[in-house]
């Protein structure tokens, strides 16, 4: 039977033609013994479904056709539940799928029966099911007339479908899952034929939806249509209206009719709700005050990070792109499942608190509360802004980048593979089938995160890498594009070098610095970003009894980092010179300042100093903006000082931590506060 891991294995074996038996362990994390063992559920597997099994030969993978072809195809395996191992979680959220379009009373034996579980385990799983529905304003509830049936409010019922449905798909063997629900109730015809009604119309209307999120609402709309309740209205009449505002809501009436002839015209709002948080792309005139949203989120960012924005009009295209679905998940409160969350805060700690803070005005419009899922996908967008602005090198091949997961995981993926690539030239496309319309001469390969048809090498990749699946990549090209391959050895044969002469205690740690430190040396990116009690030192603190001018007062600010040489004389008048074009942008608030110019003009080294005037400075004359705390941030580029700023922004943001700095007499006294 396949189980995540295994069923992982599966597609790491079957998606890459020419990976070794160690790199798919490295990849994949787990021991040789491990790797044997789900290799051999595999080959169980096959051939209960009467398949050929995966050989091994020299360290590489020999895979039949048929088998090939089986994962290949895009559409759901045709499997039965007793091929699949359930976690805890998959069967809760599939019992209540269940129950959600159940066609009959259902008792436990119905969920033995779907499961494939014993009474004991279906009845634990059932209580944990009415406790995620006691979470989420749902009732899952238990008679002798009706069974096991849910109640609650319409949307509440379908914002936990849509959760259950969202967080499998995000497993390797969820659209089997879910299929495999309908069929239990002989229903999946009802996939087949939302799909292909869903395609037609969007194609029509010139409609186009991020790939993932499409697969979502199709299974959606799919078990919505198979439930049989009475529908009652879903939205209120200012929900209604906000709905009615976008030219969409007009776009799919001809969707919501072939779709609920019974509802139509309660479902065409619930359709229209549903497009919006899943549109690729969205005109800038439909939504003027999200386009306002959008410049406030970026003001709100620059003045948090303290990092001017370059390519400003590009940002808020495509910022503005992400944020409409956003908004609207946001506002109806649709539940989004972000698999990657954990990673983004492990990779972006500093970042993702900054971002998380610079959403403040959209938390404010829709008066609702942003999950970290929603931040976690708003990180990754700023954060593949920095790094795809990052100095630009000489361009030699050209790439196409298909991702179809959406503007945020597209823009990161491209800063990864500028990362891994400086010499490449990348240009992106949304589809797949867009690439079939360009000519292969404008191109030498591709990367993307869905199946591609094409004659020049084609690399399939995830949204956010981790070092070792980064090696993998750089490997396969260099493999196809010898140009870039400046080694004549793998990292695998490195390790195994270095495992002859000497025992290592760290292998996973060992081999992601050695990727860090052979293909990843020319970038600074996930390099060493010091706190802020290490730029803020003894040296860098002054204090003053003299009555400043605000230009006198950033010159004196400044002076501890033109003697550390950290910056050129021309810093200061850059600092000067941006107060006087900007205003008081500087002055953070409770008679704060943190003067910056750009790192072009005179920074040296990062840095940071810090002066407590006693008598209050007017900056530009006024009186609404008087600063007797003057921090000079000195920054090389769009990262390093994040964890430092990070840990200041802390501390100004604590009102006793803040009175004790305006309070500390001595140098001494100021790095106590701050460490």
């Amino acid at each position: 039977m396949f189980d995540q891991r295994s069923f992982k294995l599966f597609e790491e074996i079957i998606t890459h033609d020419e990976i070794t038996v160690s790199q798919v362990i490295r990849k994949l994390d787990v021991s040789e013994r491990q790797f044997y063992y789900d290799l051999e559920k595999v080959n169980n597997t096959l051939k209960s479904m009467k398949l050929k099994p995966i050989k091994l030969h020299s360290q590489q993978f020999v895979v039949d056709v048929k088998v090939k072809d089986l994962l290949q195809a895009g559409a759901p395996l045709d499997i039965s539940m007793h091929h699949i191992v359930l976690s805890e979680k998959e069967r809760i959220y599939l019992l209540y799928l269940y129950t959600f379009i159940r066609k009959e009373p259902v008792s436990n034996y119905h969920y033995q029966q779907l499961l494939y579980v014993s009474k004991n385990t279906a009845l634990s799983d059932v209580k944990k099911a009415k406790e995620l529905c006691q979470k989420k304003g749902v009732i899952l509830q238990y008679s002798r007339k009706d069974g096991y049936h849910l109640t609650g409010t319409e949307m509440e019922k379908r914002r936990l479908a849509s959760f259950c449905i969202n967080y499998l798909l995000t497993k390797s063997l969820g659209k089997e899952m879910l299929v495999l629900v309908l069929k239990s109730w002989k229903q999946e015809d009802y996939y087949v034929n939302t799909q292909l009604t869903m395609n037609d119309v969007l194609k029509a209307k010139h409609i186009h939806l991020v790939k993932d999120r499409k697969a979502e609402v199709i299974f959606h709309l799919t078990f919505i249509r198979v439930r049989t309740a009475k529908i009652k209205p879903l939205f209120s009449q200012e929900e209604k209206q906000l709905l009615r505002s976008q030219r969409l809501f007009g776009l799919v009436e001809e969707l919501a009719r072939q779709l609920f002839e019974n509802n139509q015209s309660e479902e065409q709002y619930y359709l229209t709700l549903q497009i919006l948080i899943a549109l690729q792309e969205v005109k800038l005139e439909e939504n003027p005050y999200l386009r306002r949203l959008t410049s406030q989120i970026i003001e709100a960012f620059e003045k948090n990070t303290l990092l001017p924005i370059d390519n400003k009009t590009f940002l808020q295209k495509s910022l503005y792109n992400h944020l409409v679905p956003a908004f609207y998940r946001i506002t109806f409160e649709i539940p989004l499942v972000n698999p990657l969350t954990s990673q983004i805060k492990q990779k972006y700690v500093e970042l993702f608190q900054f971002v998380k803070r610079s959403l403040a005005p959209l938390s404010e419009w829709t008066k609702k509360p942003i999950s970290d899922e929603e931040i976690g996908y708003f990180t990754l967008h700023f954060g593949g802004y920095l790094e795809k602005n990052r100095s630009r090198h000489k361009t030699e091949i050209h790439a196409l980048i298909v991702c179809s997961n959406g503007v945020s995981s597209s823009i990161m993926l491209r800063a990864q593979l500028k990362e891994m690539f400086p010499n490449i030239h990348f240009s992106r496309v949304h589809t797949a089938e867009q690439v079939s319309l360009l000519p292969t001469s404008s191109y030498d390969l591709i990367f993307t995160t869905v199946d591609v048809d094409s004659p020049k090498p084609v690399f399939t990749v995830k949204p956010l890498l981790s070092k070792i699946e980064k090696n993998y990549l750089i490997e396969s090209v260099m493999n196809q594009f010898p140009i870039f391959n400046n080694y004549d050895f793998s990292m695998d044969q490195i390790m195994e070098v270095i495992a002859k002469h000497t025992e290592i205690k760290d292998e996973k740690r060992l081999f992601s610095d050695l990727v860090d430190l052979i293909h990843l040396s020319h970038t600074d990116i996930g390099g060493y970003k010091p706190m802020l009690s290490e730029l803020l030192t003894e040296e860098m603190i002054q204090f003053t009894d003299e009555p400043l001018s605000w230009k006198e007062a950033i010159e004196m600010a400044a002076q501890p980092l033109l003697e550390a040489q950290k910056i050129k004389p021309e810093y200061i008048e850059a600092m000067n010179k941006k107060v006087e074009e900007v205003g008081t942008y500087i002055h953070i608030g409770k008679g704060i300042a943190i003067p910056h110019a750009r790192p072009e003009e005179g920074v040296v080294n990062l840095g940071m100093s810090f002066l407590r005037t006693k008598t209050p400075v007017k900056l530009l004359g006024k009186d609404d903006h008087q600063i007797d705390i003057f921090i000079c941030l000195a920054a090389i580029d769009n990262e390093a000082h994040l964890k430092a700023l990070s840990h200041l922004t802390k501390l100004l943001s604590d009102n006793a931590t803040l009175q004790a700095l305006k309070a500390a007499q001595t140098a001494q006294e100021v790095m106590e506060i701050i460490k």
